[in-house]
C-alpha cells in the first residue's frame, strides 16, 4: 500500500494530509482545549467533515462521468450513490446530537471509502487513489474517534450528548 501511496500526485498528497491535519488538530482542541476553544473545534469539525465528505462524493459523480465519456460502463446505482456523501453531510448539520454527528460522518467516510474500492476495481481510478483514500480515511476516522471520545468524556461534559 505504501508503495502505490508513494505514486500519488504531489498536490494530491499535500492537500490530503494538509486536510488530514485539520480533522486531528480540531480532535484534539476538542480533547485537551479550554471549554470555549472545544466547543468551537467541535463546531468547525463537524463541518469541515461535511465538506470532506460532500466533496469526496463529488469526486465519484466525476469519476462516473469521466467513465461514461470513454465508453467504459457506469452501473446505474453510481450516479445516486455518489449523491449520498452530501444527503448524509446534510443530515449530519441537521441533526442535534454531537454523538450522532460525528457518528453520521464516520459512517460517511467508511462508505465513500467502499465507492473508493468499487471505482478502482472497476478501473475508474488509478490504484493510488483507492490507498491514498484508505489512509486518508482510516486517519479521518481514528481522528474522529478521539473527538467521540473527548465529548464523551463525562467530566467536561460541555458537548456530551
Amino acid at each position: 500500500m505504501l508503495n502505490e501511496i508513494s505514486n500519488t500526485p504531489w498536490g494530491v498528497s499535500v492537500a490530503g494530509l494538509a486536510g488530514l491535519f485539520v480533522f486531528f488538530a480540531l480532535a484534539l482542541a476538542i480533547a485537551f482545549g479550554s471549554p470555549t476553544l472545544a466547543i468551537n473545534a467541535y463546531l468547525q469539525l463537524i463541518h469541515f467533515g461535511v465538506l470532506i465528505l460532500t466533496f469526496v462524493g463529488a469526486v465519484h459523480w466525476g469519476l462516473a462521468i469521466n467513465a461514461k465519456s470513454r465508453n467504459i460502463a457506469v452501473p446505474p446505482w453510481w450516479y445516486p450513490a455518489s449523491t449520498l456523501p452530501m444527503v448524509l453531510g446534510w443530515l449530519t448539520l441537521a441533526l442535534v446530537s454531537p454523538t450522532t454527528k460525528i457518528l453520521f460522518l464516520m459512517v460517511g467516510f467508511f462508505g465513500t471509502f467502499m465507492l473508493d474500492v468499487s471505482a478502482s476495481a472497476r478501473g475508474h481510478a488509478p490504484l493510488w487513489y483507492k490507498n491514498f483514500r484508505k489512509f486518508l480515511t482510516i486517519g479521518v476516522l481514528i481522528a474522529l474517534v478521539v473527538a467521540l471520545w473527548a465529548i464523551r468524556m463525562p467530566s467536561e461534559g460541555q458537548l456530551s450528548g
